[in-house]
């Protein structure tokens, strides 16, 4: 196991832990929750607390699934567009040469225009 997963899984051990410490430690402490003219019953603290971090937990997977459906949009137009450009590189690899003393060109694949830089 590399050094910083180990690194890290330590931390995350001891952050577990010291919530459990704190769940254990406030469990008798109590908390009355207002929203406008709603009140709620009295809940132990370390109830709204883990209500709070679900919540939060849902609200970010959520907006990660989003993000994730975006980027593999973006990612499967820039493949088609990648695709797209490939085939026209291949196509003007195979032009026939020819040369200054041709008056006549070698007409282009369909789709490629002449630009006149030549």
């Amino acid at each position: 196991m590399p050094f910083m997963r180990f690194f890290t899984l330590i931390l995350l051990l001891m952050a577990f832990f010291l919530a459990l410490v704190f769940m254990l430690q406030n469990r008798d402490q109590v908390v009355t929750l207002t929203l406008g003219s709603w009140t709620s019953e009295p809940q132990p603290t370390v109830y709204v607390i883990l209500g709070a971090f679900f919540v939060g937990v849902v609200f970010t997977s959520l907006i990660g699934i989003i993000e994730g459906m975006r980027l593999r949009a973006n990612n499967a137009r820039l493949k088609r567009k990648v695709k797209k450009l490939q085939g026209e590189v291949d196509a003007l690899r195979n032009l026939p040469l020819t040369g200054p003393e041709d008056d006549d060109r070698a007409p282009l694949p369909r789709g490629i225009e002449e630009d006149g830089a030549l």
